[in-house]
């Protein structure tokens, strides 16, 4: 049984992009600031990793060659992310049907990308790659939170402040990671540094 869930669990999560294009569905989350930023852009990370089984042979391939140690696919999450925190890009997003596609084909070429790219991350780089999204996350939110005007046509101020302060938990549950990460850096270090000394 426990072979058959995954499977399906993985066609679940990579079909439900197509939620998104139910325009009642796509109300619910486009309508509030919070829900676009700290929920749709997730779950679009996520169900572009899970579409990565059926990843074009191709891409594949082109990834297999280009990002051997995953360093593309953190820099394009890094990049995707910072983008789509730009409050005229979120406009953009609501108002431009071209960039609503962009929205949702960058989100999920990332997850492609970073499933596979992530495996190749080695601990340090991986340390660092979340260490960096923590604090732009934590920063992006701080500015939301603390402007004294509203930054986006779209949304209402106090869904801005929502909006920062949904950053800013992103940032530090992203920071916990980081430093989960790290440990296992320093654990490794340790261990390197007691077998040189006992030799």
């Amino acid at each position: 049984m426990k072979g058959l869930v995954t499977p399906v669990a993985r066609g679940l999560l990579g079909a439900s992009p197509l939620l998104w294009l139910m325009p009642g569905v796509r109300h619910v989350f486009e309508a509030s600031m919070s829900l676009h930023m700290l929920l749709q852009f997730p779950l679009l990370l996520v169900a572009g990793w899970a579409m990565s089984a059926w990843a074009p042979a191709r891409l594949a391939a082109w990834q297999a060659r280009c990002d051997v140690h995953g360093l593309f696919s953190a820099t394009l999450v890094t990049v995707v992310s910072a983008f789509w925190m730009i409050p005229a890009a979120l406009d953009l997003a609501l108002l431009d049907a071209g960039v609503a596609a962009l929205k949702y084909g960058s989100w999920l070429l990332t997850g492609m990308l970073l499933a596979q790219g992530w495996r190749r991350l080695s601990p340090e780089l991986a340390t660092f790659f979340l260490g960096n999204v923590a604090w732009m996350l934590f920063t992006a939110g701080l500015l939301y939170r603390d402007a004294e005007a509203r930054l986006c046509v779209s949304y209402r101020f106090d869904e801005q402040i929502v909006g920062g302060s949904g950053l800013m938990a992103w940032g530090a549950m992203v920071a916990a990671l980081a430093w989960l990460k790290l440990r296992v850096v320093l654990r490794h270090d340790n261990a390197q540094r007691k077998e040189g000394t006992s030799m």
